[in-house]
């Protein structure tokens, strides 16, 4: 039976890393394994609107151009939330998820609890899938841990309640800052560590 894991922390926490980690370390232990994410369906509804009236590409990675339509992208998202109860992302995912021959899919922005079916119950209520939510802290001179501020008021709110309705939580140091690769070399490790230790409890 197909598995799923919902990933789940504030913007920059290391979402899509922990993704990557884990499908290489789920590939090494013999299971095939996909990422997907609910913003992909947000923006590909957008793109050709982006495209013909902004003369902008909804999938840039580019800062200085998705500042420029980013709350474009949260309003109309909201609005498909708001007139499908939770609904509408999450559908369009899901028929992709049933087509998908992977042993395992980790879908990496749940952030909605919102709605009786939202993302948060759709996966692990209607796909009795497994959500794991990620910290990143860095720590201090006084070896006191800081941890990543939410960017804005809507993942303040919402983050605390989607942490407590996960099944795991994680929390990594940032080890984003060094040049060096002896250092590099031993983050690597110790993330893959705290991956692996996760994913023991949901494989």
């Amino acid at each position: 039976m197909k598995k799923i894991i919902g990933i789940s922390g504030l913007a920059r926490a290391g979402k899509n890393l922990f993704c990557d980690i884990a499908i290489q370390e789920l590939n090494n232990r013999g299971y095939s394994a996909k990422q997907y994410a609910l913003a992909y369906f947000l923006k590909k509804d957008c793109e050709q609107f982006v495209k013909e009236k902004l003369n902008l590409n909804v999938f840039s990675e580019n800062t200085e151009e998705k500042s420029i339509f980013r709350e474009f992208l949260v309003w109309y998202g909201g609005v498909k939330r708001k007139q499908t109860e939770g609904r509408y992302w999450t559908s369009l995912l899901y028929k992709e998820i049933e087509k998908d021959p992977s042993d395992i899919v980790l879908v990496s922005d749940i952030r909605y609890a919102q709605y009786l079916k939202d993302e948060v119950q759709w996966i692990q209520n209607e796909l009795q899938g497994k959500l794991v939510h990620i910290s990143k802290y860095t720590v201090l001179s006084d070896d006191t841990r800081k941890y990543t501020e939410p960017p804005n008021e809507h993942e303040r709110i919402n983050d605390p309640l989607i942490r407590g309705l996960s099944d795991y939580t994680v929390e990594w140091m940032d080890v984003s800052s060094t040049s060096n690769n002896t250092i590099k070399m031993k983050e690597c490790v110790y993330l893959t560590d705290i991956v692996n230790k996760c994913l023991d409890k949901i494989i």
